[in-house]
């Protein structure tokens, strides 16, 4: 009796204080995609999968979805009520939730790769993520998705004036309209989801992004034209509701970030390759690849520079500056 007393002790003792039952079922991490399943960005989250759930000991479940819980803003959405718990978005997407996080996508701001994960990884990076506090997200980790390049239909780049006209379908952010106005095109915003299609009919000429994406979402099937402008390096953010993260144990936190890390790693070691591999593809699958001469990178460098940094003031002039300061202490290392 004395025994039974006890372990009806433990039971209440364990009810009270929230800790889990032998039985307790698992709980799951829907993760929401914008890339097909071939992507690299999606084997990175496979990887955090598999390793959150045998961390946990199957405790957490993870499941991924490619396109199917609607585009990042949908996803952004439905965390907020728990209906997903994450996503990997564009800093784009993120920026109507926390303007900061357009800082990332400025032209011309990050030199190289290397130097672009050092900032990220660094105090400055830390200091961006937790700007998604407020709108009721965890920032996780901010990962790469390599340099953006220009592709359209009408005629290769191979001096300023080429980009005179063009229809380019672009982020959705202030910054990069203004500075792709003022290359002279016309920039049109628009869902990534919605990019195919307008490409299709013609509503736009060109978009711009990394080789891995113009190449897994086909893009290349409805473009003639494809360069290797660097222009801007892109990102992705990943993160997860602060509301259910904060219900979560430390140690399943800890796993959780953990399982980031890692998914970062992955897909910094895939992007650089797979976007060669990508190029190489589009090539041979008939597109038109256009090196631009150095001249004509630094005249684009010149004309969109007084964009970029009013662009950079208004967005938030301290994290703008703080910013410049990381990446030229990134170079110096």
């Amino acid at each position: 009796m004395k025994r039974f007393n006890l372990w009806l002790s433990a039971i209440a003792l364990a009810s009270l204080t929230g800790a889990p039952s032998a039985s307790a079922a698992p709980t799951t991490i829907k993760v929401g995609l914008s890339v097909t399943e071939q992507h690299y960005e999606f084997h990175a989250m496979q990887k955090f999968e598999a390793y959150v759930e045998e961390q946990t000991n199957g405790e957490l479940q993870v499941e991924l979805y490619s396109h199917t819980l609607g585009n990042d803003s949908e996803v952004l959405e439905a965390i907020k009520i728990n209906a997903a718990q994450m996503n990997v978005p564009a800093p784009s997407v993120l920026g109507g939730y926390a303007k900061e996080m357009r800082l990332l996508e400025l032209l011309y701001v990050f030199p190289d790769e290397e130097t672009a994960s050092r900032v990220a990884d660094g105090p400055w990076g830390q200091k961006l993520l937790e700007t998604l506090d407020p709108a009721g997200f965890t920032g996780l980790a901010i990962t790469n998705f390599g340099f953006r390049q220009i592709s359209n239909d009408i005629r290769p780049i191979e001096k300023l004036s080429d980009l005179k006209g063009l229809k380019m379908r672009v982020m959705q952010n202030k910054a990069t309209l203004e500075a792709f106005r003022a290359l002279g095109t016309n920039p049109t915003p628009m869902a990534f989801s919605e990019v195919f299609s307008a490409l299709q009919l013609g509503t736009v000429d060109g978009q711009e992004g990394p080789y891995t994406n113009t190449y897994q979402e086909r893009f290349n099937e409805v473009q003639k034209y494809v360069s290797d402008s660097a222009h801007a390096y892109s990102w992705a953010v990943i993160l997860i509701g602060k509301k259910f993260f904060a219900g979560l144990p430390p140690e399943q936190q800890q796993i959780i970030r953990d399982g980031s890390r890692i998914a970062v790693l992955h897909m910094r070691d895939a992007a650089a390759k797979q976007d060669a591999e990508s190029l190489q593809k589009m090539i041979d699958g008939g597109i038109t690849f256009t090196p631009i001469p150095e001249e004509t990178r630094q005249a684009i460098k010149d004309a969109v520079r007084p964009a970029v940094e009013a662009s950079g003031k208004d967005i938030s002039e301290s994290m703008y500056q703080e910013l410049l300061e990381a990446v030229e202490a990134a170079q110096a290392r």
